[in-house]
């Protein structure tokens, strides 16, 4: 059985930016909400700062994803939203693993997987943990269904 979720160094990363944020945002509301002394740049922190914390904390935090692979079975856990799903590896439509080079001798890679009911499960191998073993697994089960990179 493969279990792949979060790498705690990623997890732990944006928990130090979200807290960052909630404290720039806290200090600029604060001056806002008393009037005195706001100036357009304490509008502006707002209003830039809570759209890219609500979405951080929504991707990282409330999509929050366990994945299991093993016995011809992909289940995917979202403990945030109390919510599981299960899928045979009969009902993956397409998969493939992107590879963009990001350096002179760095590579980002990241796991896409189709399934019939539409929904698509995204790895990236820096965010998570057993990504390797995925891929492989993938391979031996699914190979047929892989589809070339872009």
């Amino acid at each position: 059985m493969i279990i792949s979720k979060p790498q705690k160094s990623t997890v732990l990363s944006f928990t130090l930016f979200l807290a960052i944020t909630a404290t720039v945002i806290t200090m600029n509301l604060v001056v806002v909400i008393r009037g005195e002394l706001a100036a357009w740049y304490n509008y502006a922190i707002v209003g830039i700062l809570v759209p890219i914390g609500a979405f951080v904390l929504y991707r990282i935090f409330i999509l929050y994803k366990i994945v299991h692979m093993g016995n011809n079975q992909i289940q995917i856990n979202y403990p945030v939203l109390h919510r599981e799903k299960k899928y045979a590896v009969g009902d993956i439509v397409a998969w493939r693993e992107n590879k963009v080079t990001t350096g002179k001798t760095s590579e980002y890679r990241e796991l896409q997987v189709l399934f019939s009911d539409k929904n698509k499960l995204s790895i990236g191998h820096k965010e998570h943990t057993e990504y390797a073993r995925m891929v492989q697994y993938l391979s031996q089960k699914a190979g047929k269904k892989r589809t070339p990179s872009e």
